[in-house]
This record gives C-alpha cells, structure tokens and sequence, in this order.
C-alpha cells in the first residue's frame, strides 16, 4: 500500500512538472502556476515552493536559451529590481509561517492573484513606471513565498499593453533570475531523492519538447484559458488541504 501511494505521488510529481513545462513553453509563463499548487500537496510548502524555484529556472533557461536575441532586456530590468529586492522578506515570511498556514496563504495569493489578472482587462493601457516598480515587488514577494511570481507581471503586460508575442519571449529572463533569487534568499536547494530528480528534469525536458511542437498551433487566448483553470483548480485544492490539516 505504502509503495502505491509512493509511485502515484512520483507521477504526479513528474505529471506537475510536464504540465508546467509545457505550458511555460506555449504561452511564455504558467510553469509555477500549474505546478506549485501540486508539488506543494505532494512535498509540503517549503520543499515545494522551492523546488517549484529550481525547476522554473531550469525550465526558463531552456526556453531563453532559444530566444535570447528577442528579449526587451529595458522593460524586464524595470521590473527584476524591485522584484529581486522583495524576495528577502518573503524568504523570512516563508520561514516563520510553516505548515498549513503557509499552505493557506499561498492557495488564497494563487486565487487572488488569478482574479486580479482577469480585472486589469479593462483598464485603459497604463505605461508608467510606478506600475511596473509595484508589479515587479509583489511578483518578488509571491516568487519566494507561493513559487508563483507570473500572475502581477501577466498583469502589468495586460494594463500596459505588452504584445503578447515579445511578452513570452522577454519574461523567460525575468523568470530565470527571480527563481535563482528566490533560491538564493532561501539559502538552500530542494531536498529529493535521485527517483524523484530524474523523474522531475526529465518531465521537464518532456514538457518543453511537447510546447515547442505545440506553441504555433494553439492560439494564445486558449493557452491562458487552460493556464487559468489548471492553476485555479489546483489552488482549491491546496487551500482545502491546508484547511484540513488546521481542523
């Protein structure tokens, strides 16, 4: 029994990673809001959190590596300082609030953050540099705390009105030096066993190959359809866990 429930998280795990690989690679961000909410309920909030952190990187590395020359480096440097800076508190907030009251917290952001993103649609395009000061420190914070740092930037891209083409191409950048921060404020990598190592790059690597044969065949409105459901799902999911661990 104790070995069934052993593979079915292992699948998971990989099945979490593959999801957010490949949706990474299709609309530009969602590894970290597929995967965290999942890896979360599988290792725990800090092991999860931080692993979500070392795959991301992985993950946005691969992805820049192949579009480098495209990035708008101006616009994401706006946006990595303040991001960078916030993830130092949230490494403390992350290391007070353990348990289920962190599991909480990261499932209420993911929701929160899902619904802000869908309220900035309507706003007249918004270019200043307060914007994208204030976008970058809450994706910080919420980088090293929740692993989920792409909600405030899809926002900041919608309100200033940032193609989505150069949008998904430039934010790999961003991703990668946020998920390295967020390592680096937490002082520490993940802790797994090589099963689960192999099972996690090689999902990973899965998912990338699977988006780029996928990315010029589905439009981009139905990519951040199924970024949005999946992400949301698995945020319920982990706020009912962590709501039950407290009762």
């Amino acid at each position: 029994m104790e070995q069934t429930v052993q593979l079915g998280a292992l699948i998971g795990l990989a099945a979490a990673v593959f999801a957010g690989a490949s949706t990474q690679r299709i609309s530009g961000m969602g590894f970290a809001l597929v995967a965290s909410p999942f890896l979360v309920l599988v290792l725990g909030p800090f092991e999860g959190i931080m692993l979500v952190n070392f795959l991301g990187a992985c993950s946005s590395l691969l992805i820049f590596a192949q579009v480098f020359r495209q990035v708008e480096y101006k616009k994401i440097a706006l946006l990595l300082v303040p991001a960078v800076i916030m993830t130092f508190p949230g490494a403390w907030v992350a290391t007070l609030l353990g348990g289920p009251w962190l599991t909480i917290g990261i499932s209420i952001m993911v929701i929160l953050a899902l619904g802000a993103s869908f309220l900035v649609r309507n706003l007249p395009a918004a270019q200043s540099k307060g914007l994208a000061i204030g976008a970058g420190a809450i994706s910080g914070f919420m980088s090293v705390t929740a692993g989920v740092s792409g909600p405030a930037i899809a926002g900041y891209a919608v309100a200033s009105r940032w193609p989505q083409a150069k949008f998904a191409i430039s934010v790999q950048l961003y991703f990668l030096v946020l998920a390295v921060s967020s390592l680096v404020a937490k002082g520490g990598m993940p802790q797994l066993d090589w099963i689960q190592w192999t099972a996690c790059l090689v999902a990973m690597v899965l998912g990338i190959v699977l988006g780029n044969f996928l990315a010029p065949k589905i439009p981009a409105k139905v990519s951040r359809a199924f970024v949005v459901l999946v992400a949301l799902a698995g945020a319920v999911g982990l706020l009912v866990n962590g709501i039950t661990e407290l009762v």
